[in-house]
């Protein structure tokens, strides 16, 4: 008798088990590859020893937790081998805890590796597998492999990676609060824009309906770097063949924003997610870093591997300077895998077309100078100048004259539009404490212009506070 031949009580001939998990899976896959994959998994014995391992998109943590919930529908004692970031393994004990089984840890293991962007699952076992194990390893793979028409919404899979993602039909109902910051007018300088651009790209075309003012430069090259490439990718693809001779690289790859915090990055963003219809994944850096050694690293490559699913993604990284400092300084290891993890997502191997990186910075000397060659362009956003200011004072106090409009964009030097956004606020709640304190009539009256003018001033002290501070 061969060794594959020689079963234990309950343990399946390996060519039974090897040909009734092809039947299965190959079942399951008909109709549709499941999460993609081109053919079926082998069930292989090498060496006295079973394994099944086949790649997966991602391995999160709820997809683990799942995980353990089939192999525990078959298999009765389970234990927790190994718990290191990127490297999880369970096992089975035995039919009980005193069992007679010579070496307990000869029980099948379930492993989940993740390295760098690699995922992938290994199950093994000393000797053949039994009907339990077997079925195990099926609903393992039909977890982390659903059919086609059964995929796991991306949207979905990103949430519990703790990213949002946006989407057209959400954004066209939120525009107004994603603006706010941004510098946001009532169309009436939106319209002195356009006519001042006569000639030109249609700037205010696609930044007026969503309230953007001001920003004249700014807008333009997001509309002629971005904007106008992703929605008519045919006529700059017929461009470049005719003038270099080739129809790759055409598309923007990353583009990095650089500018002071609150001037409208992120809505910037969120604009052109609206205007070409493409999903955003926005990734705040907190829900990446960890402070598990490597994790980090894992979780970048998990978010770009999830937003892969989609045809065409734009990934929106707020704050890259803090996932991808320069290494002249000197980095931490943790660290310097991020940045390796980011450099190679953004243009080396890893790269895919549709996925669109965008950075955001206010620090853009921190950043190391392998990552800024990566962008195929930097769009500054400056802070607001004094016409800018008086628009986005417009938006949120209506009720003032031009003068009063005037005198407070004059008064406001150096403030974001999301500070004067807050001036503005600030003043609509201080006005209306004055009004309850006072006994007066609830509805007499909107903040007087100089109420404004006095928290703008507050406001500009702080910050000329704050730029003097030593620490």
């Amino acid at each position: 008798m061969t060794e594959i031949d020689q079963t234990r009580k309950g343990e399946l001939e390996f060519p039974r088990a090897r040909a009734q998990i092809e039947a299965e899976l190959e079942s399951f896959m008909s109709g549709g590859q499941a999460g993609g994959m081109a053919e079926v998994p082998a069930l292989s014995f090498e060496k006295g020893e079973t394994r099944f391992a086949f790649p997966v998109n991602t391995i999160s943590k709820e997809q683990t937790f799942d995980a353990l919930n089939l192999i525990k529908d078959n298999i009765e004692n389970i234990r927790v081998h190994t718990f290191e970031p990127g490297y999880l393994v369970f096992q089975d004990l035995g039919p009980s805890l005193y069992s007679n089984r010579q070496n307990p840890m000869e029980g099948i293991k379930f492993k989940f590796v993740s390295i760098s962007s690699s995922h992938r699952i290994e199950i093994v076992r000393k000797g053949n597998l039994t009907q339990d194990e077997l079925q195990a390893c099926i609903n393992i793979f039909r977890l982390f492999h659903p059919r086609e028409g059964e995929a796991v919404d991306p949207a979905r899979q990103l949430a519990e990676l703790g990213v949002s993602v946006y989407q057209r039909a959400q954004d066209d109902q939120d525009h107004d609060q994603d603006a706010a910051g941004s510098g946001a007018d009532d169309g009436q300088s939106g319209s002195q824009e356009q006519a001042g651009d006569s000639g030109a790209a249609p700037t205010a075309g696609f930044t007026r309906k969503h309230g953007f003012a001001g920003y004249k430069k700014t807008k333009q090259e997001v509309l002629e770097s971005v904007i106008l490439p992703l929605k008519h990718p045919e006529v700059f693809t017929n461009v470049a063949r005719m003038t270099r001779g080739v129809e790759t690289g055409v598309l923007p790859r990353a583009v990095l924003f650089e500018g002071p915090p609150g001037v409208g990055k992120t809505s910037m963003a969120r604009i052109i997610a609206v205007e070409t219809g493409i999903p955003m994944v926005y990734v705040p850096v907190e829900n990446i870093l960890s402070k598990f050694y490597g994790e980090s690293a894992q979780n970048l490559g998990r978010i770009f591997d999830v937003a892969a699913a989609y045809e065409k993604v734009i990934l929106f990284l707020d704050e890259i300077d803090s996932l991808a400092g320069s290494r002249e300084g000197g980095l931490f290891e943790a660290t310097r895998r991020v940045l390796s993890v980011l450099l190679r997502k953004i243009d080396g191997f890893d790269t895919r077309d549709g996925i669109l990186t965008i950075g955001a910075t206010n620090r853009t000397q921190d950043l190391d100078g392998a990552l800024l060659s990566r962008f195929d362009t930097i769009i500054r956003f400056p802070l607001p100048n004094a016409s800018e200011r008086a628009g986005i004072f417009r938006r949120y106090a209506r009720h003032l004259e031009t003068g009063d409009l005037e005198q407070l964009a004059r008064g406001s030097e150096g403030l974001s539009g999301r500070a004067i956004q807050d001036v503005c606020e600030y003043a609509e709640r201080r006005w209306a404490r004055t009004i309850i304190a006072g006994g007066g009539d609830l509805n007499a009256s909107p903040p007087p212009a100089e109420h404004y003018l006095e928290i703008t001033g507050e406001k500009s002290k702080k910050l000329e506070n704050l730029e003097n501070d030593d620490f």
